[in-house]
């Protein structure tokens, strides 16, 4: 395989000294490494008990192709000293972080990820172009938190009946809307709702972990997204009067409110793309649609937030402050601020930054803003602004959230998904997964539409027509549930992406989840139902490969068994060649792995009453070739039995 790289740097990120190695072409797979630094990194162990992380997708491209989303390993990537790696199940990408309590720059050397290049249907020979994206984030842990300040917020979440009563999420169970004793509800307003439920189980609610976007989206961000779009999906995620083959030079908004983004190279309608580039590549991206966020989202492996989340993300789990502001006080800075070194990476307030109130970037009311963000600044700032200026001392000045997350209140608006309409209510979390359909919209199921609906504004930004300083509140909902799609000055956005949790019996990826790793994150699934009885096949024939008893085993000794032994209907040919649950990669358990699947026989469920089922592991005894290991399911014991004995199948695969 032959590789190019193209570096790209994100905020504080940078990426260094790109390379390809490893490549083993029998399975199909090799390493991209990389160094990684960025700055203002932490990890703690008090509260609030969390760290900063990087979250890192590639996207590879063979020969003068499009741009492809990769499929990463769920293990074996090569962490240097003093980091971790955290692979989600799904591939779409890693998460980078400190292995141990501390604060300042992160520098991380010869960071090895595995590419599962084979799944992608790439070929060992090809030619490829690569490119390593990274974007910070910020884990915000699991635990229960309150909605509502007990404030006067307009239509604020609050405890049935009395508007100040904090409501608190313990769990992520359903939780019941509506006007008896203790439920959730909220005031009725133009932009806060139907005020109906449930809110389901299956919507992210913040009680579980998940990991944040640090800052907003920025607009160096944006660039790099667009410029691994088709000219078809460049030409939908921009304004329809700057066509990607307009001329080189042309700003995509107009170039008016510190939107900077323009085309570097024009496009040949509907052949090539574009190539953008933008002078604020740290100014946050305000100007984008809720389809354009959404986009972005999906094709970086991401989801939107939903509006309980935002409240967690925000105010953590300690008590709410009436009326606060993301950085947990009432009170704002309201002198106009000024701004040094204009669009660049070390951009700051000047001029009547507070020291003793929470700073944030807003415009009060009026058509060209007031304060703090007055004519002179007249747009976002730059992300992280506020935490980067001489004569912040803390949370407050820097304008951060409980965990550390920077412009909840302010500079652009937040896009989370509401629980104020059935059709966010609807949302169940589900991850981008790297692609856009043809015409550049994100296709990922559950989320709401290109039309918006479902999706709200939170936390106010720096401008909006006639909008109070009261909408950057933690806990106001004035447009918590208003369907917007348009382009505006102010709407800009991130995401985040869960923590999987699993647990045994959780129904996940086919099946039901009947054994976790020491890591928490990898293990087991069972299929939800028996197949056919069936004999372990081949008596008489000693498999090689076939007798691993541990668990991690099971899969090659299928394979090994499919592969030698041609009899029809064996169980390790029902399991290997089935397809469920939109998955085909199930297998015969090992010996080890049946006896997890007994252990948890009862989350499990549908097992027969007859007691006997196979493993895939050929016993030792008698030399191999006439027996392999059983499992009695009534009373749990493991028996070497014969071959030619027909017993119950349950396929299995791993997470």
């Amino acid at each position: 395989m032959l590789m190019g790289s193209t570096l790209l740097n994100a905020n504080n990120i940078t990426i260094s000294n790109l390379s390809h190695t490893g490549q083993n072409t029998t399975n199909h797979y090799s390493f991209v490494k990389f160094d990684i630094s960025w700055d203002n990194s932490w990890r703690t162990s008090s509260a609030p008990n969390n760290w900063d992380a990087v979250w890192i997708f590639i996207k590879y491209k063979v020969s003068g192709g499009t741009w492809r989303h990769s499929s990463l390993n769920t293990t074996g990537h090569l962490a240097p000293s003093g980091s971790t790696i955290s692979a989600p199940s799904d591939g779409m990408g890693v998460f980078i972080y400190r292995a141990a309590n501390g604060t300042g720059t992160n520098t991380f050397s010869n960071v090895q990820i595995r590419w599962n290049y084979g799944a992608n249907g790439v070929a060992d020979d090809a030619i490829v172009d690569i490119r390593v994206f990274a974007i910070e984030m910020v884990y915000v842990p699991e635990g229960a938190f309150s909605l509502g300040s007990g404030g006067t917020e307009t239509s604020a979440f609050y405890k049935y009946p009395t508007t100040t009563n904090i409501y608190y999420v313990n769990s992520e169970a359903e939780i019941t809307v509506g006007t008896a004793t203790d439920n959730l509800y909220y005031t009725s307003s133009s932009g806060g709702g139907d005020q109906a439920g449930p809110v389901p189980i299956n919507f992210p609610k913040g009680y579980n972990a998940f990991y944040c976007m640090k800052y907003e989206i920025s607009q160096q961000e944006y660039v790099d997204f667009l410029n691994s779009l088709t000219y078809t999906q460049q030409a939908t995620r921009t304004l329809s009067s700057v066509p990607p083959n307009s001329p080189a030079g042309t700003y995509i908004n107009g170039g008016d409110y510190r939107h900077k983004i323009k085309i570097s190279t024009s496009g040949v309608a509907s052949t090539t793309p574009a190539i953008y580039e933008t002078d604020y590549p740290y100014v946050a991206n305000s100007t984008l649609s809720w389809a354009d966020l959404a986009a972005f989202l999906d094709w970086s492996g991401l989801r939107p937030m939903t509006e309980l989340e935002f409240e967690k993300a925000c105010r953590g789990t300690i008590t709410a402050v009436a009326n606060e502001y993301a950085w947990g006080t009432a009170g704002i800075a309201s002198t106009a601020y000024t701004i040094s070194n204009s669009g660049a990476n070390n951009e700051v307030i000047s001029a009547n930054y507070s020291t003793t109130l929470g700073n944030g970037a807003y415009s009060g009311s009026g058509s060209d803003g007031t304060t703090p963000i007055n004519s002179s600044v007249n747009g976002p700032v730059r992300v992280g602004i506020f935490a980067g200026t001489s004569g912040n001392n803390g949370r407050v000045t820097a304008g951060a959230t409980y965990y550390g997350i920077l412009e909840m209140s302010g500079n652009t608006v937040e896009r989370p998904v509401t629980i104020g309409n059935a059709t966010g209510r609807a949302f169940t979390g589900t991850h981008g997964n790297g692609a856009l359909n043809a015409t550049g919209d994100a296709d990922a199921s559950s989320w709401p539409g290109v039309d918006a609906t479902g999706a709200g504004l939170r936390g106010g930004g720096w401008y909006w027509l006639d909008a109070p300083v009261d909408w950057l509140k933690v806990s106001d909902r004035s447009v918590g549930a208003y369907t917007f799609s348009p382009h505006d000055f102010a709407p800009g956005g991130r995401g985040v992406r869960g923590v999987f949790t699993p647990y045994i019996g959780q129904s996940y990826c086919g099946g039901i989840i009947f054994y976790i790793d020491g890591t928490g994150q990898h293990g087991l699934i069972a299929a939800t139902s028996n197949l056919s009885t069936a004999q372990w096949g081949c008596q008489g024939t000693l498999i090689a490969g076939a007798a691993g008893t541990a668990i991690g085993t099971g899969n090659q000794n299928t394979m090994a068994i499919m592969a030698v032994c041609s009899t029809a209907g064996i169980a390790a040919r029902l399991c290997g060649d089935l397809v469920s649950g939109g998955y085909s990669d199930w297998y015969l358990p090992s010996k080890d792995e049946l006896n997890q699947l007994y252990i948890n026989k009862a989350a499990v469920g549908i097992f027969a009453t007859d007691r006997h089922y196979t493993s895939s592991s050929q016993s030792g005894e008698a030399g191999g070739y006439n027996f392999a290991w059983r499992q009695d399911f009534i009373d749990g014991t493991p028996w070497s039995y014969w071959k030619s004995v027909v017993h119950h199948v349950r396929a299995i695969r791993s997470f």
